[in-house]
């Protein structure tokens, strides 16, 4: 009988393991599309409460993200930028020559808490994200994507379209 009994044990126990693993973790916020957010960036506004980051080159990057001052991004994919004026708008006179391959326009919007504070905006071509608040006060960003899964701007992607970068 207790042969029986481990064996019956083990698929439980991985079980329980597995559903471990798919408890919930830290609470989510949201990264979505709104005007006020585009608009905010193309009209060359930085704001002095924000923190700017960027992914990609300095010279031309590919998301740009501005966290409000209440909150501390925990990070290691977005680089800091001291946010300037003539520096935004030199990104985007870079966004608006370059050819992007359909699928790729830039847009913008807010990223929010869970609780529906707004902790800042965004800007990328990659319109899918990931927003988690781990603790109070601190918000993760993760690196933006397409709704295929994919970034636009990566090698591979571009090249998949006639006329990309």
């Amino acid at each position: 009988m207790r042969p029986f009994i481990a064996t019956s044990l083990i698929p439980l126990g991985l079980i329980a393991a597995f559903l471990a693993g798919c408890a919930s973790g830290p609470p989510s916020g949201s990264w979505i599309i709104e005007p006020e957010g585009q608009a905010l960036f193309e009209s060359g506004t930085v704001l002095p409460d924000h923190t700017y980051y960027y992914l990609g080159s300095f010279t031309a990057p590919d998301s740009i993200i501005a966290i409000d001052h209440r909150f501390t991004l925990r990070t290691r994919v977005w680089a800091q930028v001291d946010m300037t004026a003539s520096r935004l708008n030199g990104w985007l006179q870079w966004y608006r020559t370059d050819q992007h391959p359909p699928g790729c326009a830039y847009r913008g919007g807010v990223i929010l808490t869970p609780d529906g504070q707004r902790a800042g905006f965004w800007y990328s071509p990659n319109p899918i994200n990931i927003v988690y608040l781990p603790e109070p006060g601190v918000i993760e960003v993760y690196q933006p994507q397409t709704a295929s899964g994919r970034v636009c701007g990566q090698d591979g992607y571009d090249s998949m379209f006639p006329g990309g970068k």
